[in-house]
């Protein structure tokens, strides 16, 4: 390696990191950004003064004055309309597109509701190419350049670069049907890179930004819906595994036998905690409607709060296998917080909190229980479609390119069914 390589890379790194501490941060100073990386001041004034220079960062006139008597620090922030990029989300029964700006300020979204838990990629791809359509067409004449698009999606997202560089995902999730399935036709279709992650993960590189676990070294993100997935957080790095298939908490087991799971295999967490799990559970004690899962899950809830024994006994028993679940995690990983996301996750998050913190925690080690805490996601049901955002945005930041110049919404070449979408 070339000593003018070495010196690009430096470069390249202090820029990513002074950009991303903003992104995260906000506005801040010159000096408390030295004080908080560890860059010599000399270092923070040149990047700050590239990023400038860019259309990055903006100077955002002068904060309180540090020390007494001192001269007012300017603040530097990032600038917000200085680039866009879009978040997805397959969720369950909708998928959702978010526009977001540089500070990951959402500008609009369009949710398109499927009718089935069963979509295939072509569909996928349709309903995306729809909405970033439909975002970019209420901004008229020049926009920001748009960095790409990131996807959250059910399953195993395995990533290769072939030796051209160029970025290939190939999805493998069972649950919903996709064996091997590539969204590489997406690029060419949007006219944008994008990056295809598991929404567990995306859900969890979003709280990490800026919602729950925001700064923490060691945490763990919990979503639980219909299903169950976990991103995890160790030494403040997303645990991806060998072939990035880590955090399928869903699927292991904490049982011999039981109910077979979507994934063909018995035991799993999923088939105990997941919300259609727990209300066939409910309904097979003679109880419970046939409405929908979220309706539904609101009248057990309604019920256990009433004294219903037979609802009762269906949350009690969702707690207890809950706290099991959780301790597992709690075991390996020694995380510091645990945050039960997803819509499902928040609506135990509500009504049963202290019970599943007291469940981890009797099954639990004992100095690993005194350490963790258990919450609710800060984020709520955006954090899928925002955590994907991430994704293009820190591909970005840590590539330390210049943002590319400004262009014209795309023409409609073809004309898409309208979905009749839910959002801004």
């Amino acid at each position: 390696m070339s000593e003018s390589t070495t010196v690009k890379d430096m470069r390249r790194a202090n820029r990513a990191q002074l950009l991303r501490h903003l992104v995260r941060g906000g506005e801040s100073s010159r000096s408390a950004l030295g004080e908080v990386t560890g860059l010599s001041p000399a270092t923070v004034t040149n990047v700050i003064s590239d990023l400038i220079a860019d259309g990055i960062v903006i100077e955002q006139g002068q904060g309180i004055t540090k020390p007494a008597g001192g001269r007012p620090r300017v603040l530097v922030d990032v600038k917000r309309d200085a680039a866009w990029m879009f978040g997805a989300d397959v969720g369950e029964n909708a998928v959702t597109v978010g526009l977001f700006d540089l500070t990951m300020n959402r500008i609009g979204e369009r949710t398109y509701p499927f009718p089935s838990r069963r979509i295939t990629p072509d569909e996928v791809m349709g309903l995306i190419e729809q909405g970033t359509i439909e975002l970019l067409a209420g901004h008229r004449g020049t926009r920001p350049p748009v960095l790409g698009l990131g996807l959250g999606v059910p399953g195993i997202v395995q990533t290769s670069i072939d030796e051209d560089g160029h970025r290939h995902d190939v999805v493998h999730a069972q649950v919903i049907g996709w064996e091997s399935e590539s969204f590489d036709e997406l690029s060419q279709r949007l006219g944008m890179r994008v990056f295809i992650d598991n929404g567990a993960k995306t859900t969890t590189e979003a709280e990490s930004w800026f919602g729950s676990i925001r700064g923490e070294a060691d945490g763990i993100v919990v979503l639980i819906g219909t299903g169950a997935g976990a991103g995890i957080v160790s030494n403040g790095a997303l645990v991806r595994g060998s072939s990035s298939s880590a955090g399928e908490w869903g699927h292991t087991k904490i049982s011999t036998d039981g109910v077979r799971c979507r994934c063909g295999a018995r035991g799993c967490v999923e088939t105990f905690v997941g919300a259609a799990a727990v209300l066939d559970a409910w309904r097979e004690r003679g109880a419970g409607t046939e409405n929908a899962e979220p309706h539904a899950v609101g009248e057990l809830f309604a019920e256990a709060e009433t004294g219903s024994p037979r609802a009762v006994h269906a949350v009690e028993d969702l707690v207890d296998h809950l706290g099991i679940a959780l301790s597992n995690l709690v075991n390996l990983y020694n995380p510091r917080h645990i945050v039960l996301a997803g819509w499902f996750g928040d609506v135990i998050a509500t009504h049963r909190l202290d019970a599943v913190t007291a469940a981890v925690k009797q099954n639990s080690l004992s100095v690993a229980a005194a350490d963790v805490t258990i919450g609710r996601s800060s984020l709520g049901a955006t954090a899928v479609a925002l955590g994907a955002a991430i994704l293009a945005l820190d591909e970005f930041i840590s590539s330390g390119e210049s943002l590319p110049g400004p262009s014209s919404p795309p023409e409609v070449s073809r004309t898409i069914s309208p979905q009749h979408p839910k959002g801004q």
